[in-house]
């Protein structure tokens, strides 16, 4: 919020609350974090007053009176979830369903959902909104439903008393992950963008990439996947490192549509990327008791293999168009990045503390601290107080989408566990696959694209664990492969048309339309589409299993992956027929998918299609036509 547009006395008091919930969060990391009931309070208390003013209800058209509206929410938000920071006591032994809600609390529960529906409309937008009142109408209308789906249904005091008062709705889980290390590590990516840190990351990929062929794009996608791997949300991300990479690439000759669907992918792929993967790591450590190191070692090769595939596409873009790297007066001075690399040290520091057995809250604490440490090195990265509150405000407002999404995702939790739908959908799939996995596993995809559009990566995650996971184990799914699979298929919806939410954000700045920004994003993400299933019938991409079949899977992947990018961009010597581009892409497919059988014949089309490749480039020599190197 502009303090000059909305007058200095809110615009002071907001950002004095921002900077009160960064101080909070810092402060029980330091001496430890109160109860979990009220640690959790206090966090959606400070998140819910800050969002009204900050995402106001009239947008860029704001009247007068509209901030009356906004400001009576915030406080209204403020007197419902401070009934159970000042009656903590009570309302902690207060049992489910057995002790009755008196009217006063009915009351404030019910206010607290609609402020929290009302709440993540702004932040997160309709499709979250539009899940959570299907879930409550579900759970309320239960006997109306058809079929399996019907159960006995729950009053209204019983839905208001689970989702308020307790630790299975609102104040769940998902909402705990908020409060601690998501909180953390929005807060630490504040601290890499005011220091400067996070510029770096664009230089040193410039100076890596920047002269290659399509440099500018190149640079999108390792900036994105460097930053992105903190940041707490893929759009956040999209504008963060878009707004300079995204013009770039048009200036070279990209066009707008595959700009933008360039910097999309790129920035989704940063939740995939280990170490931290936009936190999500933490919580499925936390979700399926795998220690994490597990889980950053299985998910590492799948993540390479995305980003491997958005490389080789674009590489094949600029080929195809003849697009050449940056201008030389564009690249980062070597002598002086290098000397740079110094400000790397707090995501080494990071990734070594966490190894070494610290908790992810405790860790980014200490990479807070390493990031300080670490600008007061030079002039231009110091942070004075001045500097340091407002990254603190910048902290916290970062933080606010999050907080509300994973409020109602606490919901959408709630409602599986009140109705036990999990398990009528896990037995609906079953049905549908008859013995065959194939199928249970499509139809947990789309579920997992739908339940994930439009939601931050925490929230989507932690749904889906709830709805989709279950279905997988019941069917033999190995844990990790179940958990990572829907993790994919949740997170990709960003970039899935018709909700590709991170494809509109960078279609925004590309000036391009955004149904085929989407659709393009969605090609240049294919190895997240085509990959979770590999890793569902074959553990080798996941790391698991011999040191033989690992290696074979991954040099087979890689062949595969690049064979499928150059089928879709129709481009390897030189632009493809069609029935070289469907040999690449059959190739491709065929070898990313670990087998014998498989990989033979994945060669076999690979085969035909490059001999057909090289004999076109001898006749184009022999003509005297010129390629593009």
């Amino acid at each position: 919020m502009n303090s000059s547009e909305k007058g200095f006395s809110l615009g002071s008091i907001i950002s004095v609350i921002a900077v009160s919930m960064a101080l909070y969060h810092l402060y029980t990391v330091a001496f430890g974090i109160l109860p979990v009931l009220l640690h959790r309070s206090i966090h959606l208390a400070f998140a819910l007053v800050l969002v009204f003013p900050l995402y106001p209800m009239g947008g860029k058209n704001q009247k007068g009176w509209m901030w009356g509206i906004d400001i009576a929410l915030s406080v209204l938000s403020f007197v419902t979830v401070a009934y159970i920071i000042v009656n903590y006591e009570a309302v902690s032994v207060k049992e489910t369903f057995a002790d009755p809600l008196t009217p006063m609390e009915v009351g404030l529960g019910s206010a607290l959902i609609l402020l929290i529906l009302e709440a993540t409309r702004r932040t997160v937008g309709i499709p979250l909104v539009v899940i959570v009142v299907f879930g409550l109408v579900y759970v309320y209308a239960g006997p109306s439903f058809p079929g399996v789906f019907a159960h006995a249904g729950w009053s209204f005091e019983d839905i208001v008393s689970f989702m308020y008062l307790g630790l299975q709705g609102i104040f769940g889980i998902p909402l705990g992950v908020s409060a601690t290390y998501a909180f953390l590590f929005i807060l630490f990516g504040a601290f890499l963008y005011t220091t400067g840190i996070s510029g770096f990351f664009i230089d040193l990929a410039m100076l890596a990439a920047g002269r290659s062929r399509g440099g500018p794009a190149k640079v999108a996608i390792m900036a994105s996947a460097l930053f992105g791997t903190i940041s707490g949300a893929v759009v956040a991300n999209v504008y963060g490192t878009g707004t300079l990479t995204i013009p770039m690439m048009k200036r070279l000759g990209y066009q707008p549509n595959f700009a933008g669907a360039v910097e999309a992918v790129a920035s989704t792929g940063g939740h995939l990327m280990p170490p931290v993967m936009g936190t999500v790591a933490f919580v499925m450590a936390d979700v399926t008791g795998i220690p994490y190191s597990e889980i950053a070692k299985s998910a590492a090769l799948p993540a390479i293999l995305y980003f491997f595939a958005l490389v080789m596409m674009v590489h094949f873009e600029a080929c195809k168009k003849d697009l050449r790297g940056l201008p030389e007066d564009e690249i980062p001075d070597k002598s002086k990045t290098l000397r740079n690399c110094y400000l790397l040290i707090p995501l080494v520091f990071l990734v070594y503390i966490i190894f070494q057995g610290y908790t992810p809250f405790r860790a980014a604490f200490f990479a807070i601290l390493a990031t300080v440490a670490v600008g007061a090195i030079k002039k231009e990265t110091r942070m004075g107080p001045k500097k340091f509150f407002q990254t603190l405000e910048k902290g916290a407002k970062d933080s606010l989408i999050i907080a509300t999404a994973t409020a109602s995702a606490g919901i959408i939790v709630g409602v599986v566990s009140m109705t036990g739908v999990g398990l009528q959908v896990t037995g609906i799939i079953i049905s549908f696959g008859k013995g065959t996995l194939l199928v249970p596993l499509i139809l947990t995809m789309v579920a997992c694209l739908i339940l994930g559009m439009g939601i931050p990566s925490v929230p989507a995650y932690m749904i889906v664990a709830a709805l989709a996971v279950p279905t997988l184990i019941k069917l033999g799914v190995p844990t990790m492969s179940a958990h990572l699979f829907s993790l994919y298929f949740a997170l990709i919806s960003v970039i899935t048309p018709p909700v590709a939410l991170a494809a509109y954000a960078a279609a925004s700045i590309a000036e391009s339309n955004m149904l085929r920004t989407g659709l393009t994003a969605s090609r240049l993400g294919i190895v997240a589409y085509v990959v979770p299933y590999m890793f569902i019938y074959s553990p080798a991409l996941l790391l698991m299993g011999s040191w033989g079949s690992v290696v074979l899977a991954t040099i087979t992947a890689f062949v595969g992956t690049t064979g499928l990018a150059g089928g879709l961009e129709r481009y390897f010597l030189h632009e493809m027929k069609r029935y070289e581009a469907l040999a690449f892409i059959v190739g491709g497919l065929l070898l990313i998918f670990p087998g014998v059988l498989t990989d033979t014949f994945g060669v076999l089309c690979l085969g035909i299609g490059l001999l057909s490749q090289f004999a076109k480039r001898r006749k184009m020599r022999a003509e005297g036509v010129g390629l593009a190197s």
